[in-house]
């Protein structure tokens, strides 16, 4: 069994120590969710496994041949490498074969004339038959095709803060290692995306580390939890959800424990106020025992401090943002076209669609950054807007934490009317009175996005624009900001990726990619992406008032088949036969055009339209096989 131990590592950051003494097993074939609070130390203890940090103390005990690949929050590549060579880095042996075929293939299309290409592209040909590596050069152009990889040749240093995080998940993907080692691997992806990385990675053969807010990629994913959480690990089997069902478990055991604990400390104290004389061995054991009772009670009285949003917001009239005939243009690509909504402050709305397809361009008109390229943008007269911009403004690295808050004001106030200082802000932030002098560059990426986030509902926004929130943020902290948006007085308008965050906060979606434009659907994510609203014309279109509602047909009872469905029921094993026969066949020709990507993309969409028909075909067939009669 190719199996990883950390054995007893501890590891200080500064004056705060991470995590002390902490042992764990990532066994062959499992699929871990590392999960705890911003500063934790997720991401340090994964860098110690990769071998990119060093442990204060303890060790990581692995296989010799064990191989590992380690994708960051920010992969690290070299800016004069191309997307290709930075993709294929690595001593894989079958991507190293890969690699080297389809350098051959470049240089030989460069110059086929070539002698030495020639023999480099045979010998390279003759490699990939020995190591059947064909299939695998089909499986890593799926990938790239997936994550929305296409242009090769770009150099690293021309790319974006996401299109390297691609580039390296990617990268880490096509090294198949044995244990593989992710780090908020679905930011910058798309839903889409998401969904076939979730997927992938459900079936990989090797173990797997993964560091993740999204809770429906971690259910889907994931078959055993870590919790890094003051400086211990707690392990539980299963996926997300045993998690929480175990922890709830745990913790109502804890709690009647320490109900019987505090019990016995209140009779120990009894007795030591009746003047007790420890004159005795037997007395003087007892006051030991209260003693170490005390510490006890001490320990776990101190409550875990629970992340507090109650801050208050300002008045809000009805009318937020007024969109008549809005046409929104960025780089030549149209967003918008005589677009027309009124967005109300009641509104908990959903901005979804693929990447690039200008969700962040719309944030930044609503907050009036930029300038529709045509039509009216009326902003009501009452509206303030916080804007949770996904690329944070800069910190002042060397600036105090308190000194930064207070420039914006030294007190705010509650939901309650209670007026709070800076300093009880931080308090409820998570931010406990030691860390308030600390520097910022001292904090976790985490921390920094939750002092970002306090410091806009300090300004009392009363209409939230949030750009990608969840990136960063742990789940305590987003469980929070869904329960405040929930029931924040005013407009909320949510950019995200995570289903869930989506699924809990919005009320309806604004899709912009819709085939028959930006479209308004009401339902959550979940129900959007089961709906036929993917495939079809349902909703309006961008020449008309967004405010169509979709309504599911009610599904009707019955108890034996139509004479039409009778007549698709003698058929349907046969179509099913004819439709796996063309699954095969595109499979086929996809291992026949490896070198061909714009022939390999079109198969792979082919495949997965007919592989589509295929499921639907054996749905159909199962509904249909319930009024049968055997």
């Amino acid at each position: 069994m190719k199996d990883l131990k950390a054995i007893e590592i501890s590891k200080t950051y500064g004056v705060k120590q991470l995590f002390n003494n902490v042992s764990f097993t990532i066994r062959e074939g499992e699929y871990v969710g590392l999960i705890g609070p911003n500063g934790s130390g997720k991401s340090s203890l994964m860098e110690i496994l990769a071998g990119k940090d060093v442990a204060d103390s303890g060790s990581v005990d692995k296989p010799n041949d064990f191989r590992i690949s380690y994708l960051s929050q920010e992969p690290e590549m070299k800016e004069e490498h191309t997307v290709f060579e930075a993709v294929f880095e690595g001593d894989a042996p079958i991507a190293r074969v890969v690699r080297d075929y389809e350098k051959a293939v470049s240089l030989l299309a460069e110059d086929s004339m070539s002698a030495h290409h020639q023999k480099e592209y045979a010998r390279a040909e003759q490699e990939m038959n020995a190591k059947d590596a064909w299939q695998a050069e089909v499986q890593f152009k799926t990938i790239l095709n997936k994550l929305g990889i296409h242009e090769l040749d770009k150099k690293i240093g021309e790319l974006s803060g996401g299109q390297r995080k691609r580039v390296g998940l990617a990268q880490v993907l096509i090294q198949a290692p044995n244990l593989l080692l992710l780090d908020e691997p679905t930011n910058h992806l798309d839903v889409e995306a998401i969904i076939w990385l979730e997927k992938y990675l459900s079936q990989y053969k090797g173990s797997l580390l993964l560091i993740t807010h999204d809770r429906y990629f971690l259910e889907r994913v994931t078959n055993h939890m870590l919790e890094l959480k003051n400086g211990n690990i707690e392990s539980y089997s299963g996926n997300y959800a045993s998690y929480l069902e175990q922890k709830s478990e745990r913790e109502a055991i804890q709690q009647r424990m320490d109900e019987k604990q505090a019990k016995l400390y209140k009779n120990e104290l009894a007795w030591m106020r009746k003047g007790a004389k420890a004159r005795t061995t037997k007395q003087q054991a007892r006051i030991h025992r209260f003693e170490n009772l005390e510490q006890d009670i001490k320990q776990s009285s101190g409550d875990e401090p629970q992340l507090e949003i109650a801050l208050e917001g300002s008045r809000l009239g009805k009318r937020v943002f007024n969109l008549e005939n809005v046409t929104l243009e960025i780089g030549g690509k149209t967003i918008l076209e005589h677009f027309n909504h009124i967005f109300q402050s009641t509104d908990r709305i959903g901005i979804v669609g693929k990447n690039g397809s200008g969700k962040t361009t719309l944030l930044k008109m609503l907050a009036g950054d930029i300038q529709p390229s045509s039509g009216n943008f009326i902003i009501g007269e009452t509206v303030r807007i916080g804007y949770y911009r996904q690329i944070m403004e800069p910190f002042p690295e060397d600036k105090r934490v308190i000194n930064y808050l207070q420039e914006i004001a030294e007190e705010a106030k509650r939901k309650d009317g209670i007026t709070v200082s800076v300093t009880e802000l931080l308090e409820t932030f998570l931010f406990p009175r030691e860390m308030h002098g600390s520097l910022i560059r001292t904090l976790s990426g985490g921390e920094k996005r939750r002092l970002y986030l306090l410091k806009i509902l300090m300004n009392q926004p009363n209409v939230l624009l949030f750009d990608e929130p969840t990136n960063d943020l742990d789940i305590d902290t987003l469980t929070v900001l869904e329960d405040f948006l929930t029931t924040f007085q005013g407009a909320v308008l949510v950019v995200s990726h995570d289903r869930y965050f989506l699924d809990k906060v919005s009320q309806k979606l604004l899709v912009l990619d819709h085939p028959s434009g930006p479209a308004l659907y009401y339902g959550n994510m979940s129900d959007y992406l089961e709906s036929d609203l993917l495939k079809s014309e349902v909703s309006t279109s961008v020449n008309k008032k967004v405010s169509s509602e979709y309504v599911p047909k009610e599904k009707q009872e019955k108890t034996k088949l139509t004479y039409s469905e009778q007549i698709e029921w003698k058929s349907i094993e046969e179509d099913i036969m004819l439709v796996e026969e063309e699954v095969e066949h595109l499979k086929n020709e996809m291992t026949e055009h490896t070198s061909d990507y714009a022939k390999l993309a079109e198969l792979q969409e082919e495949l997965e339209k007919t592989e589509e028909k295929l499921t639907n075909h054996w749905n159909r067939y199962e509904y249909l096989s319930q009024f049968i009669d055997e």
